[in-house]
């Protein structure tokens, strides 16, 4: 990008840690792959929150990780979702 390289542009960069290069072709396997990242991630992000000069919006990032997370275990099959007691804190509570 920029005047030494007329027409070209930049773009954001991503990377895809090994954790994430466990994902298979079959819906179920993803599904169940997707809601324990958004469980881990609710997790880590409620942890957050508690520390002190965290910004409010570390909160409610939390909040929104765990409602996505509930939304993805709802695509689980009984026998493969969380136990009610998994600890998925809403940091707003």
């Amino acid at each position: 990008m920029g005047p030494g390289n007329p027409g070209r542009t930049a773009d954001a960069a991503f990377q895809m840690y090994y954790q994430m290069g466990n994902f298979v072709p079959w819906r179920q396997a993803a599904w169940v792959l997707l809601s324990e990242r958004a469980a881990v991630l609710s997790r880590q992000l409620a942890e957050c929150a508690t520390q002190a000069g965290v910004p409010g919006a570390v909160s409610s990032a939390a909040t929104a990780a765990a409602a996505i997370w509930e939304q993805l275990a709802g695509h689980l099959p009984q026998e493969l979702r969380p136990a009610k007691d998994t600890p998925v804190t809403d940091p707003a509570s």
